[in-house]
């Protein structure tokens, strides 16, 4: 066995690693993906709960603003209230706005003169005498109820209206009536209700810090610190913002929100409210979802690398087998198996594998026959019928002697053989630098018959169009003091006809591989439009690699109008292997050649031709009224479908034949030795 060591990688890592990069891959995108898409929802959906928050604590404080607004606009309304103001009595006013505290539901009222000299306060009843100022006092002393809030020192916030006091029908403003109400954890709780968000309210203080003053959230100094940070997003001193983003960090629980700052009707601003709400709770479905696509896209993961191991494995082992039966046929070992099966690629080349192993182990039974015995390198070539004739040497014979140089360029080696056309030599093609067999014609082949010689031209012209490796290449025509010559490719072997002769019947593989390169010899001249007419084992050279080479293509035609049984009226190449259209003089076509192929297979298996007769005509008149015998009856180790087959071909009727060379390639293909 080879010491060579497998891939640092193999095929099956490789294709797992692949497929299964492309699934982590896949399944990881599309879950990050939807990830990401799920966080972004929710936290659009968030946004919009938040800012639903912000509008109804808005939504709150209006309407309680409104709802001071109103009772404030009926209490400016009352004369004896516009004439206790107008008389100035401190007790009388200071019951007066008890009395509407009371009634408006606040948490305290003033009331000042028109020139914002306070006379009354219910939440500090002996103040008197002060001048009050400020944009909401201001505002109102001009005639105009405004809304408002109010801080005052002990750090709690009031929504505040201020309400201007007039005479009945009269329009000069006689003094101002302002109610205020505080903002504390009842109100934070009731639009937490109607949000389901968190709320909390802070003012500022003197020194611009923020202090909280209703919440629904515990009152920990860790929201006092986060509330801090977040007011300084809200900017600095004397701006106000909307919809602010803000974060918190309380009790482990990560909070997401929206601040607005409240500010007097200047825009100075004196405090804010913050709507929160837990991102964690918020995307906790979303949470139980992925935690679900999660696991669902690991099982999923699992076995997707389960199927990938098992692809790449099924995919691997038959490889596996390739490169191990690869490896065995380079050492001479032709018993290689791979047993893949899939109706695959992979199953196709496995069979295209077998095949290749089965063709050269047969080959390999032939070049054994060809080695094993007498060597009879490069065997007589015949032309023509077959029948030899004695060779003619030396001065006045019109023959080529050893040594010569023919036609300027070819100097004369030997002679291969002779027949009824003429004598063929082994040459050297010195502008070639290569050996070339020269085949020299009967001065008198075309005597009579112009037409023949162009003819005969014609057919080699075709012929030089055929460039297979199992077809003897013709290279030219030419003519030289009336002896015309064909070059051809020079091959060293035997000629199937001597290898039966000297082995009889071959082995059934030998055979196939044979009968399959004759096939493929076909093919290529069929398609060229080139039949051969002399298909037969003289005519097919073996060489020692086992490879078939079949010679004489444009030939034939020649032969069956010089030679053979004229006399008769009949067309005659060598009858043995002829069709019985072509014996007939019949017009034939690629079919013919598959007759002769026929009759080259019977040989090769039984070690005689299809028909056995004392004389040509008894064998003529065999082949026309008989059927030859299957060769499994002559030879027991013929399977009987390649008995069939040989039969099939030899059917009288060109209709019953195999109709094209590649379809007998197929049906010796199928056949298992």
């Amino acid at each position: 066995m080879s010491g060579t060591s497998g891939p640092r990688f193999g095929l099956t890592l490789k294709i797992f690693g692949a497929s299964a990069g492309v699934v982590v891959l896949v399944l990881g995108g599309t879950l990050a993906l939807a990830s990401s898409q799920a966080t972004r929802n929710a936290d659009l959906v968030l946004q919009e709960r938040l800012q639903n928050t912000g509008a109804v604590a808005g939504r709150f404080i209006e309407g309680e603003d409104k709802s001071l607004a109103s009772g404030a606009n009926v209490a400016a309304q009352i004369p004896t209230f516009i004439a206790a103001v107008q008389k100035g009595d401190p007790g009388s006013l200071v019951d007066i706005a008890n009395s509407y505290r009371d009634l408006l539901g606040a948490d305290w009222t003033l009331i000042t003169d028109a020139d914002g000299v306070l006379r009354a306060r219910t939440d500090r009843p002996g103040a008197f005498g002060d001048t009050l100022a400020g944009p909401l006092i201001g505002q109102a002393l001009q005639g105009g109820q405004t809304e408002g809030y109010v801080v005052q020192a002990d750090q709690r916030l009031y929504l505040a209206v201020a309400t201007p006091l007039r005479n009945p029908g009269g329009q000069s403003v006689q003094g101002m009536l302002l109610a205020a109400q505080q903002i504390t954890d009842t109100l934070a709780q009731a639009v937490k209700r109607a949000s389901g968000s968190e709320i909390v309210f802070y003012l500022l203080t003197e020194k611009n810090l923020p202090a909280v003053v209703a919440s629904t959230l515990p009152r920990t100094a860790q929201l006092d610190a986060d509330v801090t940070a977040a007011a300084a997003r809200a900017g600095p001193q004397g701006t106000t913002g909307t919809g602010i983003p803000v974060a918190m960090t309380l009790g482990g629980e990560h909070l997401v929100g929206l601040l607005n700052t409240l500010a007097t009707p200047g825009g100075s601003p004196l405090g804010g409210y913050i709507a929160l709400r837990s991102r964690d709770r918020e995307l906790a479905a979303f949470h139980a979802t992925q935690r679900t696509l999660l696991l669902a896209g690991l099982a999923g993961l699992v076995l997707a690398l389960l199927g990938s191991w098992t692809v790449a494995r099924v995919i691997g082992r038959p490889v596996r087998q390739l490169v191990a039966g690869a490896r065995r046929v380079t050492e001479g070992d032709y018993e290689a198996r791979v047993s893949a099966t899939s109706r695959d690629e992979i199953g196709e080349l496995a069979a295209a594998f077998q095949r290749m192993v089965d063709e050269l182990k047969a080959k390999q039974q032939l070049v054994e026959l060809l080695t094993s015995g007498p060597q009879d390198v490069t065997q007589p070539i015949t032309v023509g019928g077959g029948a030899t004739v004695p060779i003619r040497t030396g001065a006045g014979t019109g023959e080529l002697e050893a040594g010569q140089v023919f036609a300027g360029r070819y100097e004369i080696k030997g002679v291969l053989g002779a027949g009824g056309m003429g004598v063929v030599y082994r040459a050297w093609d010195r502008q070639l630098g290569e050996t070339v067999a020269i085949k020299t014609l009967r001065t008198d082949f075309a005597a009579g018959d112009p037409a023949a010689l162009e003819r005969f031209k014609q057919e080699i012209r075709l012929a030089r169009k055929i460039t297979h490796r199992n077809v003897v290449r013709t290279h030219d025509i030419g003519e030289v003091d009336n002896l015309y010559y064909i070059t051809m490719e020079y091959v060293e072997g035997q000629s199937l006809k001597h290898l039966i002769q000297a082995r009889g019947p071959l082995p059934v593989n030998a055979v196939l591989t044979v009968g399959k390169q004759l096939c493929r010899a076909l093919e290529v001249a069929h398609e060229q439009g080139v039949i051969h007419r002399d298909i037969k084992p003289h005519n097919l050279i073996v060489e020692p690699s086992g490879t078939l080479k079949v010679m004489d293509f444009g030939i034939a035609r020649l032969a069956t109008r010089t030679e053979g049984m004229t006399q008769a009226g009949m067309t005659v190449g060598t009858p043995e292997y002829m069709a019985p259209e072509q014996l007939m003089g019949m017009a034939v076509d690629f079919r013919a050649d598959l007759y002769a192929a026929g009759a080259v297979l019977f040989e090769s298996l039984t070690g005689r031709p299809p028909f056995v007769a004392d004389s040509a005509i008894t064998l003529v008149a065999m082949r026309l009224a008989q059927s030859p015998p299957s060769p499994s009856e002559l030879n027991r180790d013929v399977p009987e479908p390649l008995g069939a087959l040989v039969l099939r071909t030899l059917s009288r009727e060109p209709e019953g034949r195999p109709q094209s060379a590649a379809e007998l390639f197929q049906a010796l293909d199928a056949i298992a030795a």
